[in-house]
């Protein structure tokens, strides 16, 4: 039996049950809301899903809402209650056996550990994510990004470029223009850290190709410019 997660579910219980939305449904409108910059109703939405996923037995929805909501709740500092839903998302999928979701989870985790300042603790659940995630090109991309921003941080800067080198292949392969130009901006960053000047401007030309809006490429590249003779 899975143990039930410590949600407000009245958002979803309130209603009499003829008017009671599928769980999948709150979650795809939460997700709406999310990108909209609807926070306050993206969380309502989400603490929904999860009660009504939980109710219905929706195991696969219940491990996404959690996780999704758990990260809107680190962004607002609520970090207790954040990793722990998060780990309720761990613990679900990895019962459901699904390798995915389970490296999903640990994905999050680790973003939320190295945003606290744990970062060996992150770098070891983002290895475990990456060792879940099997052959999904985008799951992998952001887990390689995330380890080579952890890597980048601790000053480790050979392994943060062959962590964000990975990312970029990775996200090249499922087919992510965005992604890739974010993992060339990484490059360009790490780049500029080795003083390797025209790598650097280099990837970031090559960001910029991809998303002309990139305002940090396209204030580095400034500042490289200023530099050479």
């Amino acid at each position: 039996m899975i143990p039930r997660a410590p949600i407000d579910r009245s958002a979803a219980l309130s209603r009499s049950p003829g008017t009671v939305r599928p769980a999948a449904d709150l979650l795809l409108s939460a997700r709406e809301r999310e990108r909209a910059g609807c926070v306050r109703e993206a969380m309502e939405r989400y603490e929904a899903a999860i009660a009504q996923a939980e109710a219905c037995g929706e195991h696969t929805i219940l491990v996404e809402a959690l996780r999704r909501f758990s990260v809107m709740l680190h962004q607002g500092g609520d970090l207790e209650r954040a990793r722990g839903l998060c780990n309720r998302s761990l613990d679900v999928a990895q019962h459901l056996a699904n390798d995915l979701l389970v490296a999903e989870a640990l994905n999050t985790l680790g973003a939320m550990l190295w945003h606290e300042g744990e970062l060996v603790h992150a770098h070891d659940t983002l290895l475990r994510a990456l060792n879940c995630g099997g052959t999904s090109s985008a799951l992998r991309a952001r887990v390689e990004q995330n380890l080579g921003v952890v890597a980048n941080i601790r000053g480790d800067l050979d392994e943060a470029r062959a962590r964000y080198e990975s990312s970029l292949r990775e996200y090249q392969s499922a087919g992510d223009e965005h992604g890739s130009a974010i993992a060339f901006h990484n490059l360009g960053i790490v780049s500029l850290h080795q003083r390797l000047f025209d790598n650097a401007d280099r990837y970031f030309q090559q960001s910029l190709a991809i998303d002309p809006a990139n305002a940090q490429a396209r204030e580095q590249l400034a500042q490289l410019a200023q530099k050479k003779p």
